[in-house]
């Protein structure tokens, strides 16, 4: 009689822990076009394809991969959402190298479904304001000249549009989008664009003439970023800042009671 190997029954054991632990589910199997998109993207990752080159065409790809149209064109949406290559209508994907804005737009869904749970603007307002306010203290202490008159102009496009609620949102955005061009890193701009779109997205409709006098407020707001940052002060600029985002957070909270006490 052969020798008891003491692993069997514990590896039993083990088996059954896992099986009864997982509900005994078996093991997916990968789709082809995931197993397509994972073999496209080693080639790329390995040079194989050259930044800017085409891949093979569809039917060639077909071909190599031994799968159908619809495999293969799922792999290649999969890796655009990656950034790896981008589609033309008409002709064959390119390689292309991934950006900042590849990385937020993958965050977009989920973002968008965040927002829409209780308490998630709150929580997106929190992160505004902990990501701008780095943003002015920055600006303070190291913002040149020329970008100082970037912000100026800015600013002043943003009094001349005091009147017109949609021309002052654009010249809000404006203005922020500037503070967040200073420190001249590509991932905060992706950031903050990412960030005022879900937000302007998630806001309550309300009729333009109820903005109007929360326009100059925020114009007013603005005013005061930018005279602390010109003075090279940043805890003066943070404060200023992180007034006038609570003061606006506040402002639509309001605006979205009003407009729900009206139906």
């Amino acid at each position: 009689m052969p020798p008891m190997n003491p692993f069997d029954s514990q590896s039993k054991n083990a088996s059954d822990a896992i099986g009864h632990s997982l509900g005994r589910r078996p093991l997916t199997r990968k789709k082809l076009s995931e197993m397509v998109e994972e073999e496209l993207e080693q080639m790329i990752r390995r040079r194989e394809f050259a930044e800017g080159e085409a891949l093979p065409s569809e039917r060639e790809l077909m071909t190599f991969f031994n799968v159908g149209r619809p495999s293969v064109r799922e792999a290649l949406a999969a890796l655009k959402r990656k950034g790896l290559v981008q589609i033309s209508n008409g002709e064959r994907a390119r390689v292309s190298r991934p950006s900042a804005d590849t990385i937020i737009s993958e965050l977009s869904g989920m973002a968008k479904d965040f927002l829409s749970h209780p308490g998630g603007i709150a929580h997106f307002e929190q992160l505004r304001l902990f990501f701008e306010s780095s943003l002015v203290r920055y600006a303070a202490e190291k913002a040149t000249d020329e970008q100082l008159e970037r912000l100026t102009q800015a600013l002043e496009i943003n009094r001349q549009s005091l009147a017109d609620n949609a021309q002052f949102i654009r010249s809000d955005v404006e203005f922020h989008r500037v503070l967040a061009e200073i420190p001249g890193n590509p991932i905060f701009m992706a950031i903050h664009v990412a960030l005022l779109d879900w937000l302007i997205a998630a806001r309550p409709t309300v009729p333009d003439g109820e903005l109007i006098e929360h326009n100059n407020i925020s114009y007013q707001q603005h005013i005061a970023i930018v005279d602390a940052i010109r003075r090279r002060d940043p805890d003066e600029a943070d404060h200023a800042l992180q007034t006038h985002l609570n003061s606006v957070f506040a402002t639509w909270q309001a605006l979205g009671q009003k407009k729900k006490s009206r139906k």
